[in-house]
């Protein structure tokens, strides 16, 4: 993970710097600093963030970087580093898509449960059903003959 400053970030992404330091102040971009004190943002953070920041290709020539005010560097062509960039941002792509997968996985297996779930209770209705009917189709049993005492008038049950 290459760490830039927040002028190249500005420039990489073509956004404005005051537009990257309000990110970072709410919290949508991390800075970190680097041995000098100097704010730095990670490329991967950038391309988190802004979706559109493609790292560039660097050109197989030797290229003056400013370390600080008062000392240069030399820089090395960056092959071996747009490498490793290119790397991480393929190991991040690489989570990413596992996580989604993840995600994915659980939610069909959620779905295969629920599904199971309401298969058992259509069988069980259907069971209630079934012998809901046999018992309607079924032929009752004929009740036993007791005959219904003769009902008495009222003067009778009054006076017995």
């Amino acid at each position: 993970m290459a760490k830039i400053s927040i002028s190249e970030a500005a420039r990489l992404t073509g956004k404005n710097r005051s537009t990257l330091h309000r990110h970072i102040k709410i919290g949508k971009l991390s800075k970190d600093f680097d041995s000098d004190g100097s704010p730095v943002l990670d490329t991967s953070e950038l391309s988190r963030v802004y979706q559109s920041f493609k790292i560039p290709v660097a050109e197989g020539q030797p290229a003056t970087v400013p370390q600080s005010n008062r000392k240069q560097q030399v820089a090395t062509p960056h092959k071996a580093g747009d490498a490793t960039v290119e790397i991480e941002l393929l190991k991040l792509k690489l989570q990413h898509a596992e996580e989604k997968t993840t995600i994915e996985e659980s939610r069909r297996r959620e779905a295969e449960q629920r599904e199971k779930e309401a298969r058992e209770e259509i069988n069980r209705l259907l069971s209630v059903v079934e012998k809901q009917t046999y018992l309607l189709a079924a032929p009752q049993p004929l009740e036993e003959a007791h005959p219904e005492p003769p009902k008495l008038g009222w003067w009778k049950r009054l006076f017995s």
